[in-house]
């Protein structure tokens, strides 16, 4: 017979759940943690009083087949929709649909965040999350951001350095929503002025209902650093400022408005291959970081990760069967 692997993944977005679905899908037996309330990581969407913002990850543009199909199957089940606006595809009715359908039939545990790692004789133990107490891993899978990877491997040192030239920048982003629509026609851009990267207009995104005319405005990685630490009520002053002169309109009191910190949003030195894996150890990391800055990214460096864990895996091998 053969033994089922059990895998721990620490992290639920796009690259965490990728890599999951695939091992699962395999016959490993996979639990999922996050941090996190919800999946999806930086492919979110933030809902509150009827509002639903896409306030990480604006639009998908695959320019490889195997993400080109991955979102021609989620529009094939009703999850993703073609946005000419921004050439790309974005999710229905939020991105985070696209990532949530992945999760379908896998073991996750949200809102707890993993503090770090014991190896044993036995295998891996979670240390953090309450439903790891009596767990035990086969293998651990970091799908988090670069910084978060780098503590966890800490007395892993040779691991660790192979990941160390990574680099990763902050993102601050608004979200705005106003009860009469705008006097402008964009619905997208990303040739905006400083500290302003990125504009979406959320209502013109396909298969939205929404209550009045939502926004969301990303901010720089320069300027979400030099202001990294300011509360949010500091950033959506500043942010809807530039947003009304960017777009040319009056100033406008929003009928709902939350800024977000991405704290590890943007990879801007990406560290050159899709994962780090030490196959003897038990022990790997994945993540857009690893490719570069998009979901594409993301996507690559999860499924190229579970590929090799699948080839290499002690499950491939036939065991004696027990007397």
């Amino acid at each position: 017979m053969t033994k089922t692997e059990n895998t721990a993944v620490v992290g639920a977005g796009l690259a965490g759940l990728t890599c999951a679905r695939a091992l699962a899908d395999a016959g490993h037996s996979v639990v999922v943690f996050d941090k996190g309330r919800g999946l999806g990581g930086r492919m979110a969407s933030r809902r509150k009083d009827g509002w639903r913002f896409d306030h990480g990850a604006v639009a998908l543009r695959p320019t490889d087949d195997s993400f080109a199909t991955f979102l021609a199957t989620a529009h094939d089940m009703g999850h993703a929709e073609a946005w000419d606006a921004a050439n790309g595809w974005t999710g229905v009715p939020g991105m985070s649909t696209i990532v949530k359908s992945l999760a379908e039939g896998l073991e996750t545990v949200s809102s707890q965040r993993v503090t770090g790692l014991i190896k044993t004789d036995a295998g891996w133990i979670i240390e953090g999350p309450q439903h790891a107490e009596n767990l035990i891993f086969d293998r651990v899978i970091l799908a988090i951001p670069h910084p978060q990877a780098q503590a966890i491997l800490a007395p892993w040192p040779a691991l660790s350095a192979q990941i160390a030239k990574a680099q990763m920048q902050p993102c601050w982003t608004l979200m705005a929503g106003f009860d009469a629509p705008l006097a402008t026609g964009i619905t997208y851009s990303n040739r905006c002025s400083d500290p302003i990267s990125v504009i979406v207009r959320e209502t013109a995104k396909p298969g939205r209902s929404l209550p009045g005319d939502g926004w969301v405005i990303q901010a720089s990685a320069e300027w979400s650093s030099s202001h990294l630490e300011l509360d949010q009520h500091q950033i959506e002053t500043l942010l809807l400022a530039a947003f009304f002169k960017d777009i040319a309109c009056d100033p406008v009191t929003p009928a709902i408005s939350m800024a977000h910190r991405w704290r590890y949003a943007l990879t801007t030195t990406p560290l050159g291959r899709a994962y780090v894996m030490d196959a003897s150890l038990g022990l790997a990391v994945c993540g857009d970081w690893c490719l570069g800055r998009t979901a594409q990214a993301a996507h690559d460096s999860g499924r190229s990760l579970a590929e090799a864990i699948i080839e290499s895996a002690p499950s491939k091998r036939n065991e004696p069967a027990p007397f």
